[in-house]
């Protein structure tokens, strides 16, 4: 791995530097950034959305309430489009709304399907609301239309080369759908929850600078205390302390499990766990999700260790990562992809083959422009859509070698000439003994953590190891005691993942350390606590 220094400045301005680091230099945004708006305060204008949009939308949906139309809330089955789905639907049945919420399974396929609308149609439905999709349904918009059923897009992905012609298409690039869905809501309403709006902003992975930071930062107070059965009985069983969840324990804890749902069977059962008042039947639901969510585990590291084989058999030379296999079940690939791509640091798309279509997910780098590659390619492609970084798409299984071909040789024209390594970029270098509480707190003002505003990671030369052990399942991880060489300052350190240069930690050795600072509380007391990103060996 690639070490790239964004600074050696080495004064008492460390927050100045970590902010300038996040593209924070002028003091309105720095400002703005320390101390964002409350999440209410936020204008459609500041978010991307088009007013005139969400007032058509609004209108609409109070004609349906008043003449007591159906109503159906037609959400997406990952966190985001669970919580985006109970954001809307809360929000009309509070009105009093004829409205049900659907959110199809995975093998049905992402977005609106015109099967699904005739059917709706069939009973009476007038109004469909989207949920985090709908912005590249043209052709089911218009088959919509012409059934007499009007839709309302509320989406954050990026718009296809045609706009649906849908009543109200409340549309911005700059939130989680969720978090579309929310402002929907509040502008239906005059206000909605933060918890769900929370979630779904942290496991989708959005910017957490500008509104999203606000969301988020104002939301994790309202979901430490929310009263939710079906929240509780999750973080009960994940084993959380409700009053210290942050963005870690969303967005690897509780967003998966909410997933978990959806990628291996029913996302309506998340649904309904977020949903119910019934404090038994969430418990219920919970301890069934959880279950999920084991089982989810389990055949994600299965699908790694196969999908990760073939690679290195036949295709390691390439700048893409194309693997399938019939064994693959649809919920788990994109799973798949993003570890594949990570480790290999490659665009990887991973399929699970099916008779007549198969289904795909994409994960890519930061140098590689997914959703683009794919829409080049969009005449041999059932559907597809998504995100530079992240998308979907189904193909005719008789097309995959074509889909193949077509994807590596965009991949290779476009990163021929890239170092395919990944970076790691850190903030800034300091002395051991820089490192106290004090720096720990000043780093905690630019909480929450996430994408495009990571937590700080520093650097420290000429580390000395005063001792080393490794721990965790298979010895994979090192546990152990740095010292600075100016000074007798002792720090404990864990490094996962890093068990492999056990035997290069002699005591005495000279280390170059990559870290983010953390706390570690025992027993009521806290010590600061180095978490190892990576190891460079200098010497004894």
């Amino acid at each position: 791995m690639k070490w790239r220094i964004l600074s050696k400045t080495k004064n008492k301005e460390i927050i100045k530097i970590l902010l300038a680091n996040r593209g924070l230099k002028g003091k309105k945004e720095i400002e703005e950034f320390l101390n964002p708006k409350k999440p209410e305060e936020l204008t459609s204008k500041e978010v991307g959305l088009d007013l005139a949009q969400i007032k058509k939308a609004v209108q609409r949906i109070k004609k349906a309430i008043k003449k007591n139309e159906k109503i159906i809330v037609y959400g997406d089955y990952d966190t985001d489009g669970v919580c985006g789905t109970a954001i809307l639907w809360e929000t009309l049945h509070r009105l009093k709304a004829n409205v049900l919420p659907f959110i199809p399974k995975r093998e049905e396929g992402y977005g609106l399907k015109v099967e699904r609308i005739e059917a709706m149609a069939k009973e009476g439905v007038k109004l469909i609301i989207t949920v985090d999709q709908g912005i590249v349904a043209y052709l089911q918009v218009e088959r919509a239309n012409k059934l007499d059923v009007d839709v309302i897009i509320t989406d954050h992905h990026v718009l296809g080369e045609k706009k649906p012609k849908a009543l109200a298409i409340v549309h911005t690039t700059q939130l989680a759908g969720c978090g579309v869905a929310w402002f929907l809501a509040k502008h239906l309403q005059g206000k909605s929850d933060l918890d769900l709006v929370t979630i779904g902003t942290i496991t989708d992975m959005v910017s957490l600078i500008g509104p999203n930071r606000s969301l988020v930062k104002y939301g994790l107070k309202i979901l430490q205390k929310s009263q939710r059965p079906g929240l509780l009985a999750l973080f009960d069983f994940a084993g959380l302390n409700k009053n210290k969840i942050g963005v870690f324990e969303v967005g690897y804890i509780i967003g998966p499990r909410i997933n978990a749902a959806g990628r291996m069977d029913d996302p309506m059962e998340s649904l309904r766990l977020i949903c119910t008042p019934d404090e038994n039947r969430a418990i219920s639901l919970a301890q069934k999700i959880d279950q999920r969510n084991r089982e989810r585990q389990i055949l994600t590291e299965k699908t790694v260790i196969h999908a990760r084989e073939i690679w290195l058999k036949e295709g390691r030379g390439n700048n893409l990562i194309f693997v399938g296999d019939e064994s693959y079940q649809e919920g788990v690939v994109g799973l798949v992809a993003s570890r594949l791509s990570e480790e290999f640091y490659r665009p990887a798309v991973v399929l699970s083959l099916g008779k007549e279509f198969s289904k795909a997910s994409a994960r890519s780098i930061k140098e590689f422009n997914i959703i683009e590659a794919l829409r080049s390619c969009a005449e041999i492609l059932v559907a597809h859509g998504g995100h530079p970084r992240a998308a979907g798409l189904t193909v005719e299984t008789t097309k995959i070698t074509l889909l193949k071909e077509r994807l590596m040789k965009i991949a290779q024209d476009r990163l021929k000439n890239q170092d395919l390594s990944p970076t790691l970029k850190i903030d800034l270098e300091l002395n051991l003994e820089e490192v106290n509480f004090e720096l720990y707190q000043q780093i905690m003002k630019l909480e929450p953590f996430g994408q495009d505003n990571p937590q700080p990671i520093f650097m420290s030369r000429q580390v000395s190891v005063v001792d080393a052990r490794t721990v965790g399942n298979g010895q994979k991880h090192l546990k152990l005691r740095l010292a600075s060489p100016l000074s007798r300052c002792v720090f404990e350190a864990i490094a996962f993942g890093l068990g492999n240069l056990f035997p290069q930690l002699a005591t005495s050795a000279k280390i170059d350390i990559v870290y983010n600072l953390l706390v570690d509380e025992w027993n009521e007391h806290q010590r600061l606590q180095l978490k190892i990103k990576d190891i460079r060996m200098t010497g004894v």
